[in-house]
């Protein structure tokens, strides 16, 4: 009698578990209201000044922006919503920015 109760509830808390699983995780934010960057709106800005963050999303559309100087580290994961720029820290001018 014993060994039915708990394989009843190991059943249910199995059937739950699985149940579980099955939910579909809702998107960020940020995710739901990104819109893709513009390419040649992204590279046009090579060999302008610096830029703030607002101004290169206005310009090109992201809605993330990951500001580096050439040869810094980062990840190569593909995010349509994000525009790299790069700009080096002596002349303060856009050396390259791309989409991604």
């Amino acid at each position: 009698m014993i060994y039915a109760r708990h394989f009843a509830a190991l059943a249910a808390g199995l059937l739950l578990l699985g149940a579980a699983g099955c939910q579909k995780e809702p998107e960020s934010t940020a995710a739901q209201t990104a819109g893709p960057c513009k390419p040649d709106a992204a590279e046009a800005l090579a060999g302008k000044d610096r830029i703030s963050d607002e101004d290169a999303k206005q310009m090109t559309g992201a809605t993330i922006v990951r500001q580096l100087k050439p040869g810094d580290p980062a990840t190569m994961d593909f995010r349509q919503e994000r525009v790299t720029i790069e700009t080096d820290p002596a002349t303060g001018k856009i050396v390259r920015a791309i989409c991604g």
